[in-house]
This record gives structure tokens, C-alpha cells and sequence, in this order.
């Protein structure tokens, strides 16, 4: 393979994951703000066994990206080596970039036979069911030979040290949100309107995967309470999962269906943060939850568990910190937002001024592009 570096390197960038979640959004986010003409980039999505496209595949065509579906039969095909293999030979490409652990399975091997430098991302992990569990654990397992590994916050960066990742590899880069994604696409009313929420009503946004990880249960305990205090709290919970059957379950048995609107998967996720009059994030577990930055970015007052990167987003002087799995907690912050809308407003506007720089998305590709660069000059 000819090594010489092209004019305009190239960058293969890989991921499994079908659905458009926060690493897809951050690709998306990333070649946008990256300067034009520097990189040239390929995407590589799984489409397992000839199946519809998936929502990621979908929009990087949409947004005329150079996407190469890679077929797979089965979890762990080795023909995807090979079609790898021959997209890499065919491009000159000089950097791999992965995410997710069947995508660094593929830029291991890659790397070990063609020598070509390696970035595999660390977004989170999920620690729900044994399967997961051992995917979880190969993940950090292979990371520990990349080239370099980007991670999303410094409680992370502890996580892959501590599964053996050499703390030298290791590069914390935040998520970021752009002044655009304030824009929504439908009017506040229009929204209003249509789940049924009226002038009267305090608007507490939940969103995120409807799994137990996201503890999306605590926040209904909580809110139990809270609605007792102030009747005119509505619940709005953006999102989709294994969990949805079992909460609304919850909501019937517990007399609150009538408050709790489920609106079930939402693209245009800016449409929602314009009703909320705050954001509970009542999450076990996180790595950097673009779902704060976004209530942030609408100056939406956000209180959160104190799990993962999210400390190092939200202190108690620009939101509202409270331990996971204390729904008692939470319920009682909840109430003191609610009755008190002069601290809704400090606090959400607090909140947005403590974004920029650091969560800026151009601030976020010169930090990724300067690790191409730094790999690329080693040679």
C-alpha cells in the first residue's frame, strides 16, 4: 500500500450504530465545523443483512456525506474486514477513526496491517444486561491499542485508565452544541397545542432512551410527589425504548397518566426544549449528555444526577445537582423550580452563559483535527 500522505488526507470514520444518537450527531457536528479542504472524509455504517437504511445512513445522504454501507451477516462477520480492507486501498485513507466496539474491532486489525494510525472513541457505557457488560468490557479492552483515544469527559478518561488505557493516549474532548440547534422547527404553540399543554401549566422535560440506565422510573417517582405539590406540573419524556411499556404501566397505576405525556422518538428535539421550564436528567449513569447542553443552549434550568461528565458541566451555581436513584431529592428540587420562577430564570440563563467556549462545536473539531495532525506528523 502506497503510504504517501495525499494533498488532502483522508479520514475513515466508522460506526455500527444505525440510529442517529449522540456519536452520530458528533460526526455529523464534526465534519460541519471542521475548516473545508483540510480532510476529506468517508463514513462507514453496518447494514445488517440488506436491511432499510438505517437513520444515520439516511442522513449522511441527505447531507450528501461520502457514506459506504458495509453489509454484514452476522455480528461479527470477517467479510467486513475485507470490505474495510478494500475501501482503505482503494482511498489511500490515513487515519481511522471508530466508535463503538465493533468498529474498533475493525480499526485494530487495520491498524496492525497497514500501519495506519488510529482514533477509537469512548462516548459512554451502558451497563445494563451481561451482554452489554462484555461488549463493554472488549471495548476498552481494544482501545488499549489505538493510536489515540477521545473520550467525552474526565470521569471517563479515569474509567479507561483504570481498564488499562495508557493515560498519555487518552484525549478529553467535549461534546458541543451550536448556537443553531436553538432553532426550532415548529412554533411554541403548535407544540403546546398538540401534546395538550396549556398557559398554566410548568413543563418538566425528560429526554433521553427509555432504559434503566436513564432512570427515567425516579424521575416518576419523583414527580408523584411533586404534582401533589403543585398540580400544574406536566411531564413531557422525549424518547423511546424497552422501558416506555413499563412507565406509562407506572403512570396508570399511580394516578399521573393524566400528566405524563410520552411522545415517543423526536427528531426535531429543538421543537421541545422551547416548551420545557426545566430539564430532569435522573440518569445512573452518563458520559457527557448532549441532552443538558441542548436544555442549556435555550437557557432551560437543568437538574441532573452528579454521575459522569455531568459535574463537569452543571455546579450548583448554573443548575441543580442531585445523587442518583433519590427520587425523594429530586421531587423536593423539582417543587422549589417549579414555585419559584425567578430561580427557573437565573439559573437557565446561568446556564447558558457557561457554555462557550468550551462546549463550542468549532472549539471541538480543532481539538479532533489537531489529533489528525499530530498523528499524521509522526509519520
Amino acid at each position: 500500500m502506497d503510504k504517501q500522505v495525499a494533498k488532502k488526507p483522508r479520514v475513515l470514520i466508522i460506526i455500527a450504530s444505525q440510529d442517529i444518537g449522540g456519536p452520530g450527531k458528533g460526526i455529523f457536528q464534526f465534519i460541519e465545523n471542521a475548516p473545508k479542504g483540510d480532510f476529506e472524509y468517508i463514513l462507514c455504517n453496518f447494514n445488517f443483512r440488506n436491511r432499510t437504511i438505517g437513520q444515520f445512513a439516511d442522513e449522511a445522504s441527505k447531507k450528501k456525506l461520502n457514506l459506504i454501507l458495509l453489509k454484514q451477516r452476522f455480528t461479527f462477520d470477517p467479510l467486513m474486514l475485507l470490505q474495510v480492507r478494500d475501501i482503505i486501498l482503494k482511498n489511500n485513507i490515513n487515519i481511522i477513526q471508530t466508535h463503538g466496539y465493533k468498529s474498533g474491532v475493525i480499526g485494530l486489525f487495520m491498524k496492525r496491517l497497514y500501519h495506519i494510525p488510529w482514533i477509537g472513541f469512548a462516548h459512554g457505557y451502558i451497563e445494563v444486561g451481561k451482554k452489554l457488560k462484555l461488549y463493554n468490557r472488549l471495548d476498552r479492552m481494544i482501545l488499549k491499542y489505538a493510536d489515540r483515544v477521545v473520550t467525552v469527559s474526565d470521569s471517563m478518561k479515569k474509567l479507561l485508565k483504570e481498564a488499562g488505557v495508557k493515560e498519555d493516549k487518552i484525549k478529553v474532548i467535549y461534546n458541543a452544541i451550536a448556537q443553531t440547534d436553538a432553532t426550532p422547527s415548529a412554533s411554541t404553540e403548535s407544540i403546546m397545542d398538540y401534546y395538550g399543554i396549556k398557559n398554566l401549566h410548568k413543563v418538566i422535560g425528560v429526554v433521553g432512551r427509555l432504559s434503566p440506565e436513564k432512570g427515567q422510573v425516579i424521575f416518576l417517582k419523583a414527580f408523584k410527589k411533586a404534582v401533589k405539590m403543585y398540580p400544574q406540573a406536566k411531564a413531557l419524556i422525549v424518547g423511546d425504548g424497552p422501558d416506555r411499556g413499563m412507565l406509562e404501566e407506572y403512570c396508570k397505576k399511580n394516578g399521573i397518566d393524566d400528566k405524563v405525556v410520552f411522545t415517543g422518538y423526536q427528531k426535531e428535539i429543538a421543537n421541545f426544549y422551547q416548551v420545557f421550564d426545566m430539564l430532569a436528567l435522573p440518569s445512573f449513569t452518563e458520559g457527557l449528555p448532549n441532552a443538558v447542553l441542548e436544555a442549556m443552549i435555550f437557557g432551560v434550568p437543568v437538574i441532573a444526577t452528579s454521575v459522569g461528565g455531568v459535574p463537569e458541566v452543571i455546579n450548583n451555581s448554573n443548575g441543580i445537582l442531585v445523587p442518583p436513584d433519590n427520587h425523594e431529592l429530586l421531587a423536593d428540587k423539582m417543587i422549589k423550580l417549579l414555585q419559584d420562577d425567578g430561580l427557573r430564570k437565573s439559573l437557565g440563563l446561568k446556564g447558558r452563559e457557561s457554555l462557550y467556549p468550551r462546549f463550542s462545536p468549532s472549539h471541538r473539531a480543532s481539538q479532533i483535527l489537531d489529533l489528525y495532525k499530530e498523528l499524521l506528523a509522526k509519520g
